[in-house]
């Protein structure tokens, strides 16, 4: 009748007497010489780690790194609140809700909203801001980033200061404004490369393309974080 011994006892199946015991002394040994001398792990020759580890650890890393949100959605409400809402949209889907800041109702009850503004562009590795046929002139042909308080104004002003990468998103047929059209605080977003937004049926097609750019921005972002890592911190 046969016996299968566990693990660390033997590695073989005994079948009768005499036999068995000679195949238990065989397995013993081969156990005991297993658990002195285990098999030496596959490292990465050129790197001499392990590239599973080395992968989950970069992974780690990176996510550590950013823990707040990596993009900010600079945009007016009367100008194009509707694709904005749909561009956010495919945005967390591909990035996660927790990486895209598109909303400025949390400001605090009696907190300074350019301080919160400015805190919270800081925060962001890469800000859209999302430019459409009103983003210039209101309903009432008046210049609202000549007021030093206009919310998007402070936004991007924070992200030039910082040098964040800015991406001009532009929908419904707008282009980006004349360097003589800005406040002189705002004319470097004129030479920022801008990307078009459409409409059906071009809509999904042109966010493929703007989410590429952004990973981009992120990969680089990361990739600076890792080679300035130092693991005995």
């Amino acid at each position: 009748m046969s016996e299968e011994k566990k693990a660390g006892d033997s590695i073989s199946v005994t079948i009768g007497d005499v036999s068995g015991r000679s195949q238990v002394a065989v397995g013993q040994n081969i156990a005991q010489s297993q658990t002195q001398h285990p098999p030496p792990v596959e490292t990465d020759r050129a790197q001499g780690s392990v590239p599973e580890i080395k992968s989950a650890n970069n992974a780690q890393v990176a996510k550590d790194s950013n823990p707040t949100s990596a993009i900010f959605i600079s945009y007016r409400r009367q100008d194009s609140s509707d694709v904005t809402g749909r561009i956010y949209d495919r945005l967390i889907q591909h990035f996660g809700k927790p990486s895209v800041f598109k909303d400025v109702d949390s400001i605090p009850l009696g907190a300074d909203f350019r301080k919160h503004l400015d805190d919270s562009v800081a925060q962001c590795d890469v800000l859209l801001t999302v430019i459409g046929r009103q983003w210039l002139v209101g309903d009432v042909g008046q210049r609202r980033l000549n007021d030093v308080g206009d919310f998007v104004r402070i936004e991007i002003e924070a992200a030039l200061r910082r040098n964040i990468p800015i991406v001009p998103v532009l929908v419904q047929g707008a282009s980006i404004p004349k360097l003589e059209d800005l406040p002189e605080t705002l004319q470097a977003l004129v030479y920022r490369n801008g990307i078009p937004v459409r409409p059906d049926p071009d809509f999904h097609q042109d966010m493929d393309r703007l989410i590429r750019g952004i990973e981009g921005h992120l990969e680089k972002k990361s990739n600076h974080v890792l080679d300035n890592f130092d693991p005995s911190k």
